[in-house]
């Protein structure tokens, strides 16, 4: 016979039963966890805190010489604020030069206005702010009417001369002291005397409608050059089209010559929304997507103190993109996160006693 096996206590082997039960319930219950919990994926970028609006980029408009820079590099400037200036002198020249013209203009097709509809002279404002043009064409229309009542005095003087002729050579006709034939010569006389009254009122409207037709058209040209020189005028000062931070000044030196569209600085704009541009690994790309929250650590303010700034997945651009670098290409995507400056600005309010500024850049 073969010798028997020890038998094992009885106690033992219910011990190692209720083991690999309680380890097949912890699996269980792990296996569950797993099913029904989620494991938060972070994803890590280096990014840069940019305007929505971009950086603006300010330029001559006009062809001219630098008079002044007004700004430095870094300095906040706001809405409107003066930048730089050209030099004035020949746009203001060109400019008063349109304007002296159009108000000469003006003065004289008050002038003719009044002659042609028969009626005193009634000069506007603006124009009444050049005397030397009111005077020069007031005189004007003085001479212009004098002479023509001149004339016509002299023509009515000889009509009525003609006309009491006439009247003796009827009542001799009459008698038959004189021929009719002289009598048809005196009326006829008189009608032509009365046509050149008429003629001379005449030609003088007709002159002055054309006068005033090619004063409207001259002041319409001039009018409109008047609003272009103005414009190059005002290009002279160039001013900040919105608040922002200036930077990188192409010319600072008085007497610079420009041309329109030459570089003069450019403008960080500062007033509107901020958000983080980043650039993300194509291996963390998968665990993010738009609309998901975002923290943002700065890196110029200590995080144990102001913590970080929440915002959320704005954009992620659709192909990954690549730059140069040391280490050769450098494959990433483009994810902008929206910010909330307002946020952080409340609970820095709370820990230092004040608020922090973001700037892009």
């Amino acid at each position: 016979m073969n010798p028997r096996a020890p038998r094992q206590p009885a106690h033992k082997l219910a011990s190692s039963r209720w083991i690999i039960l309680l380890v097949f319930l912890s699996l269980a219950a792990l296996g569950a966890w797993a099913g029904f919990s989620e494991l938060d994926q972070i994803a890590r970028a280096q990014g840069q805190v940019i305007a929505t609006a971009r950086t603006q980029v300010i330029q001559s408009a006009n062809d001219g010489v630098i008079e002044a820079v007004l700004v430095r590099e870094g300095e906040r400037v706001k809405k409107g604020q003066l930048l730089a200036r050209l030099d004035r002198s020949q746009a203001e020249a060109a400019w008063r030069d349109s304007l002296g013209k159009v108000a000469a203009l003006k003065a004289a097709l008050v002038r003719l206005q009044a002659e042609v509809f028969n009626r005193p002279l009634q000069f506007p404002k603006d124009v009444r702010a050049h005397p030397a043009f009111v005077q020069n064409q007031t005189e004007l229309f003085q001479r212009r009417q004098g002479a023509l009542k001149a004339e016509i005095a002299a023509l009515e003087e000889s009509l009525g001369l003609v006309r009491e002729e006439l009247e003796l050579g009827q009542s001799l006709l009459a008698s038959g002291d004189i021929g009719k034939a002289e009598v048809i010569r005196l009326k006829k006389q008189a009608a032509d005397l009365k046509g050149q009254i008429t003629n001379r009122r005449n030609k003088y409207f007709q002159d002055a409608q054309a006068d005033m037709t090619k004063a409207e058209e001259d002041l319409s040209t001039q009018q409109q050059a008047l609003v272009e020189r103005a414009a190059i005028y005002e290009r002279t000062e160039i001013a900040a089209p919105a608040a922002g931070l200036v930077k990188n000044i192409q010319l600072t030196t008085p007497g610079a010559k420009v041309r329109p569209g030459d570089v003069i600085m450019e403008l960080l704009p500062t007033g509107s929304d901020l958000i983080v541009e980043a650039k993300l690994k194509p291996a963390d790309i998968a665990f993010v997507r738009e609309g998901l929250p975002a923290a943002v650590k700065l890196d110029a303010f200590d995080y144990s103190i102001y913590g970080s700034l929440k915002g959320k997945v704005r954009y992620i651009s659709p192909d990954a993109l690549s730059e140069k670098t040391q280490n050769g290409d450098a494959i990433y995507y483009r994810v902008q996160i929206g910010l909330d400056p307002a946020a952080l600005a409340q609970r820095n309010r709370a820990r230092s006693g004040k608020p922090i500024e973001i700037q892009p850049g």
